[in-house]
């Protein structure tokens, strides 16, 4: 039996310590610095009896120190008898007789289990305490608290003086009864000193965490990794994590009073770089099996930079050979570290040339703009020569020792024509030549090579390679004629060509470099020292050995030294030359190629957008008239007001034809019966709205009369949006009266100014998306729209891999948190490239792509027929124009649903109350909580309502409004705004729902309609949207605004302003508003449709299926669908998405509908039907049985009746399981296995 105790003060709930049975065998965890985790009975008294000056680190001697119990099971296993106690230890005092004192205290009758006790005089106990139950110890929050949170220990201890005593009984919730008097110390967590983060200064020796096992008291130096924080239930809050140093790690914890504490505490850690830290070391036999930290004090030290490397003279050399992580899973080196250091050194400029691809230029520029270093953009490419290129294209060869050889080679572009020419060369290399690696033939090179500066690379160039081959003079002469300049490198380097026995000896290596230098000589032609770096210092190697490790290569632990060598270092690198030679190889001639290059922008500054003639003009005009259709001719003050500033911001800036391009992709998709939904903060543009980009209206609410044009609108945040507005007939006409606008301001879109580029994303139909793709090159030519290119880095958990391997190799014995932080090596290591699912760049018509980037196919995958920016996307988007045409569900089901029914979506009321019913109770739909597992809310499968986190805001919540609904969008999608925030102010009465923050606008309206100034409210929205706080802030964290301050002027509640401090992200209200539209619209089926409301769901939403569960009864459903449950986290993924899935159909069944089996003369391939008042499953519902068969069983049924199951086997291509699982479904019906033959017909 394993039971465990909390004794607790009386009048307070927070344990003072654990007693821990298990088997008989009793231990301690006492709730003081004293003892921290569990310790033996044996061993405490030991150490009493042992010390009779009694230590700090055995019994604390100071004035917080707690009764320390132990209790022995009785046989029977139901009483517990007091077995040792010690009480009342001050300063100076221990018990030497333990057995007297306990027979004492038996004389005084103690309790049994569950009964409290106090004594009554000095010598006794000095408090009242009692012991709680607590549960089974696999369900506590955690097995070693850190007792230094418990305020419990200070408070009921003897106060310094009558005057503080008050203090201390109120506290305590009872009165001391006797004993000595010692002052109260600080509390623990306080930090003592600067530089402390946390508690009492630290003195004392560093140990090292490898070999460290339990100790009362240790320092470490080190670093933090796998910083994290939850809540207890007991409402305090654990930050954990390891602690790593040059040896090992150790998983940490520290305990703080509140989740608050915990927040404040770990956003703390991570800042840190290098830390020393205190505390004790015990071993947790329970859930991690390994030592653990409870740390008592933090210290943030600085990095020992005694050995660091440095350089101060006045001609250093430059680097032309250098790798960053860019080159694929084969370099280390971070641009911005880079940058740093060469700037630190003093080197004029710095070389970029990676393995094939030039997908660092972009991050170099802008980062060498700040930095202030000129970069040289260059690449290490792959040669080959043509006849050996056309001899393996003639073999069409398999095996890679037939490919055509491939050399490296530098080229380095010197100036714009060099850029291009280079970007010309990359593209063609991907598209053209690629295999294994993207190839340049030498023709290739030849025909591109104005403007580039060609290097002959390392040893595996070809002048290095024709050397070791032991080519003649007159041959080496011809290949070293054909380049710029010649290379020589470490002869270090490459060493691993005497372990292959290529070359006999170290010698060899030397004298090749030699032979180079020679040959430049001879030809006139500079000689380069380079490093060919693949990481920054010598420490990061084991990062590169660790990487090669993952990648196959036996011997990645003899890699050479390939970190950035200062000038010295690279002086001493060639001791076999003159000092004269070294210097001119070194300093000289670098400088000298260095020299003979511009300054180059790889990408270009400005925004290039496509032209299309007229088309400001189209839509100036086509907003007006659209304005004049709906709110009549005069405009309102209102419309004209915000429709002229915005169409003068957006034709100003040159973004018109970005909204022409937007309205003409828009309608299109509506020409063809697909909705379009706007994402971002489009619906924020009211000239967007009335160029039918969106159907957000961005207007204060208003009501607006379709006969004759009356309007009013309110503009002083009496309503939060147009749908709330209550139904009304026209003062004027007596017509109907309709309602709109949902007050976004316009700055949320294109900034305080009208001046950010737009960006506009566009929600199309899953299914309509490839059409809309096609129809942008319809619009500005194949050759001028490319998909948007991304770039895949190594995974965190791909990392960890990599690094586990490694250790389990070399038999390195490390816990995870070193581990972890040594995958921190590989942190954005180019792994693949990629495409954006739905980013489309555009060229203008008059412009080569090239002059922004060069092209390649996805993953260079040249059979996806797809190509795509060589840039991450991300990096000339601001130069490019980016459209956004994204794939979504919600468009898709709304137009199963307007087939389905025949109505049409966009006629359906934002205000119809019984689909309002469906996000406060079960009323819409027929149904109790009792029949929905409980949920007291219906909106169950609805898009942005329908998971449990969601269900649960609307339970908190009650919306009753559209405008609510949209709050709840803003809630669920933003970071920090309803946990600990929104939902403890709605809870407790703060504010109602329909104050609290929940969009990025929120914040703006609302200050400005308390009469904040509108540009400080929009720089306060900027801020808290981004998790910034409230004021702008420098980069020493310096507060350079005063906005906290005018917002208290203004009497912005407190409230309003700590929930804007807690708040990490915040979603658009445009956004949300465009998102709840949709939802509503599907959840108004749901309630007056309900089967093509399940059908929809079924065939396009619900990602598992179950056949035989789902066409059985309610409670063959309900019995999978706890079964799952149970299993909580072990259910798997296609568990938990069937689990879903049951949800959907148990409330389907409850509401009186149902599946029918799978049929084969009536089902569809891929989605659900509705047939007898039931739901038809398609094929794709049969378990294995993908698309391709299901699609073609469909259309051979309709070209022919299948006759037999060998009929279907046979023209479907299905397979004998498929075949098998059909029949024991029972969904073939009535066909035979083969045909039948007649013996006489």
């Amino acid at each position: 039996m394993k039971v465990r105790y909390r004794v607790v003060p009386k009048q307070n709930s927070k344990p003072a310590f654990y007693v821990n049975c298990d088997d008989k065998q009793v231990t301690i965890q006492a709730a003081d610095s004293a003892f921290k985790t569990l310790v033996s009975l044996q061993e405490r008294l030991a150490a009493w009896y042992k010390e009779k000056n009694i230590s700090f680190d055995t019994i604390p001697t100071n004035a917080t120190t707690s009764c320390c119990f132990a209790w022995k099971v009785d046989d029977d296993d139901e009483e517990f008898a007091p077995y040792y106690y010690a009480g009342g230890c001050g300063v100076g005092e221990f018990i030497e007789d333990v057995e007297a004192h306990r027979q004492k205290l038996e004389e005084e009758n103690m309790p049994e289990r569950g009964k409290s006790f106090a004594g009554n005089n000095d010598d006794e106990i000095d408090y009242a305490d009692e012991f709680v139950p607590f549960m089974d110890a696999v369900e506590l929050d955690y097995f070693n608290p850190d007792p230094t949170s418990y305020e419990s220990v200070t408070t009921r201890n003897p106060s310094v003086s009558s005057s503080s005593s008050s203090t201390s009984s109120a506290n305590s919730g009872h009165q001391h009864k006797g004993g000595k008097k010692y002052p109260q110390r600080a509390p623990k967590d306080a930090p003592t000193d600067e530089g402390m983060i946390l508690g009492p200064r630290i003195e004392g020796t560093t140990s090292s965490i490898m070999g460290t096992v339990e100790t009362p008291s240790v320092i470490f130096e080190g670093v933090f990794v796998g910083l994290d924080k939850r809540d207890t239930r007991t409402g305090k809050s654990i930050v954990n994590g390891s602690i790593v140093d040059d040896t090992n790690s150790m998983k940490f914890i520290k305990f703080t009073n509140s989740p608050e504490e915990g927040d404040a505490l770990l956003k703390q850690l991570k800042k840190l770089q290098k830390v020393r830290v205190q505390g004790s070391v015990n071993f947790d036999d329970r859930f991690d099996k390994d030592y653990i930290l409870s740390i008592r004090s933090i210290e943030a030290i600085e990095e020992d930079n005694t050995n660091e490397r440095t350089e101060d003279r006045p001609d250093s050399r430059v680097e032309l050979h250098l790798h960053t992580k860019m080159s694929d899973k084969d370099a280390l080196v971070s641009i911005k570290d880079l940058f740093k250091t060469v700037k630190k050194w003093g080197h004029p400029a710095v070389a970029i040339t990676d393995h094939g691809v030039v997908q660092a230029f972009p991050e170099a520029q802008a980062l060498g703009k700040e930095l202030g270093v000129k970069v040289i953009y260059g690449v290490e490419g792959y040669l080959v020569d043509d006849a050996d290129l056309e001899k393996e294209l003639s073999l069409d060869v398999v095996k890679r020792k037939d490919e055509a050889p491939r050399y490296h080679i530098i080229l380095l572009a010197q100036n714009m024509v060099g850029l291009r020419n280079l970007y010309k060369m990359i593209s063609i290399s991907h598209l053209e030549y690629y295999k294994r690696r993207p190839r340049l033939p030498r023709s290739i090179i030849e025909e591109h090579r104005e403007g580039i500066l060609i290097g002959s690379a390392c040893e595996a160039g070809e002048l290095m390679q024709a050397i070791v081959k032991g080519a003649s003079k007159e041959e080496l002469l011809t290949i070293a004629s054909f380049y710029d300049y010649l290379e020589i490198q470490p002869h270090t380097n490459n060493t691993f060509l005497i372990r292959k026995g290529i070359v006999p000896d170290e010698q060899a290596l030397i004298d090749m470099n030699k032979t180079v230098i020679e040959l430049g000589e001879a030809l006139n032609k500079r000689v380069c020292a380079t490093c060919d770096v693949h990481y920054l210092t010598p420490e990061e190697k084991i990062y590169r050995e660790i990487m090669l490790t993952a990648c196959g290569f036996p011997d990645a632990d003899e890699q050479p030294d390939l970190h950035l060598r200062t000038t010295d270092e690279m002086l001493a690198s060639f001791p076999y030359l003159s000092e004269e030679k070294a210097y001119e190889v070194v300093i000289a001639n670098t400088r000298a190629i260095n020299d003979s290059i511009e300054d180059i922008k790889p990408v270009p500054d400005g925004t290039y957008s496509p032209k299309i003639e007229g088309a400001d003009e189209a839509f100036t005009e086509m907003c007006y008239v659209n304005a004049k259709k709906i709110y009549g001719d005069p405009l309102p003050r209102v419309v004209q007001e915000r429709l002229d500033y915005e169409l003068d911001c957006i034709i100003s800036n040159g973004y018109g034809v970005l909204y022409y391009i937007a309205h003409k992709l828009v309608k299109k998709s509506l020409d063809d019966g697909y909705l379009v939904g706007s994402r971002g903060s489009v619906g924020s543009s009211f000239a967007a709205t009335m160029s039918e980009i969106t159907e957000v209206n961005p207007l204060p609410p208003h009501y607006i009369c379709p006969e004759c044009k009356w309007s009013e609108f309110y503009e002083n945040g009496e309503y939060a949006g147009g749908f709330d507005l209550p139904r009304r007939d026209c003062p004027n006409c007596g017509h109907p009266l309709q309602t709109n606008g949902h007050d976004i301001p316009f700055a949320i879109f294109l900034g305080f100014e009208g001046d950010k580029v737009p960006d506009i994303d566009l929600n199309f139909s899953g299914d309509y998306q490839a059409k809309a793709h096609k129809y942008t090159e319809e619009l500005f030519g194949r050759d001028n729209v490319f998909k948007a290119g991304t770039i895949g880095t190594i995974a965190d958990k791909t990392a960890f891999g990599y690094v586990k391997k490694y250790a389990e190799l070399r038999n390195i014995q490390a816990r995870s948190g070193f581990l972890e932080h040594l995958a921190k090596g590989f942190t954005n290591v180019k792994n693949t490239t990629g495409q954006h699912p739905g980013g489309i760049m555009v060229c203008p018509r008059d412009m080569d792509v090239h002059h922004f980037t060069p092209i390649q196919h996805p993953a260079n995958k040249k059979e996806s027929g797809v190509l795509t920016t060589h840039f991450d996307y991300h990096s000339i988007e601001g130069r490019m124009t980016k459209l956004d045409i994204l794939g979504h569900d919600d468009p898709t089901i709304i137009r199963m649903l307007e087939d389905l029914t025949g109505i049409d979506a966009k006629t359906i009321p934002f205000d119809d109350p019984r689909t309002l019913s469906l996000f406060s109770s079960t009323e819409g739909i027929g149904l109790t909580p009792e029949q929905l597992q409980g949920d007291q809310v219906a909106s169950l499968a609805v898009p942005e309502c329908g998971t449990k986190f969601v269900r649960g805001m609307l339970e908190d919540s009650r919306p009753q409004t559209f405008s609510d609904l949209v709050r709840i969008s803003g809630f669920s999608h933003g970071t920090n705004v309803w946990l600990d925030n929104a939902q403890e102010l709605i809870k407790n009465g703060t504010c109602k729902l329909n104050e609290a923050i929940s969009t990025r606008d929120d914040v703006m309206n609302f200050l400005i309609h308390r009469g904040m100034n509108k540009k400080n409210s929009f720089f306060v929205m900027e801020n808290v949207r981004k998790g910034k706080g409230i004021e702008k802030r420098n980069k020493q964290g310096q507060a350079t605004t005063e906005f906290e301050k005018e917002m208290r002027e203004n009497n912005i509640p407190e409230w309003f302003i700590e929930s804007c401090k807690k708040i990490s992200y915040l979603f658009p209200r445009a956004h949300a508003v465009a998102y709840v539209m949709m939802a509503f619209r599907i959840a108004w089926f749901k309630v007056y449709h309900p089967l093509a409301f399940y059908a929809a769901y079924f065939s396009i939403r619900a990602k598992a299926f179950d056949l035989r569960i789902m066409t059985g009864d309610l409670n063959t459903q309900l019995k999978e669908f706890n079964r799952i449950k149970a299993l909580d986290r072990g259910a798997s993924p296609k568990e938990k998405d069937l689990m879903s899935a049951l949800e959907v159909s148990m409330e389907m069944y409850q509401r009186g509908y149902r599946f029918i089996n799978v049929d084969i003369q009536h089902s569809g391939a891929r989605r659900f039907s509705i047939k007898d008042g039931a739901l038809l499953p398609p094929f794709l519902a049969i378990d294995s049985l993908g698309e391709t068969v299901a699609d073609a069983i469909v259309e051979e049924r309709e070209a022919k009746p299948f006759t037999s199951l060998k009929d279907l086997q046979r023209r479907c291509k299905v397979s004998a399981t498929i075949i098998e699982t059909m029949k024991e479904l029972k969904c073939c019906g009535d066909l035979p296995e083969d045909e039948q033959m007649s013996l006489f017909g």
